[in-house]
């Protein structure tokens, strides 16, 4: 009975998205983060995003992100200095948003956002740091 019962609690938080160790001595396993654990967003969460943004690059140029949000789809462009592109797949993913664009300077860029205050923090695949972009008037 008593195995029965420790077996239903184990399967029950794996199916909850909880880790379990298997044996005291063992440690709980690590996994790494992923949009697709992400909760879904909320009804509005998308209309936060919709606009023009802009920052600059950490080679200093001028980068402007316009974004348009129809339930978890998210489209737009990106131009970066005097290339630009449209956004070929994107998507709002629990309180943040991934896209990826067409070819700029011979790459599709990958990307991932985030509100932060009053403007969008940045992440570019392959960039060292995130990019902080603030609303265009």
């Amino acid at each position: 009975m008593k195995s029965t019962l420790a077996i239903a609690t184990i399967a029950i938080t794996c199916a909850a998205g909880h880790l379990v160790a298997t044996t005291v001595d063992r440690p709980l396993a690590q996994r790494a983060p992923s949009f697709a654990l992400m909760l879904p967003a909320g009804p509005n969460t998308g209309f936060v995003w919709n606009g023009r943004w802009q920052g600059t690059t950490v080679s200093g140029h001028e980068l402007v992100l316009q974004l348009q949000t129809e339930g978890q789809h998210v489209t737009g462009r990106l131009t970066v200095g005097k290339q630009s592109a449209n956004i070929i797949y994107g998507k709002v993913v629990g309180d943040g948003f991934a896209f990826t664009t067409g070819p700029i300077d011979g790459h599709g860029v990958d990307a991932s956002g985030r509100h932060v205050g009053d403007g969008i923090e940045l992440t570019i695949e392959g960039a060292k740091k995130p990019l902080t972009l603030t609303r265009m008037k």
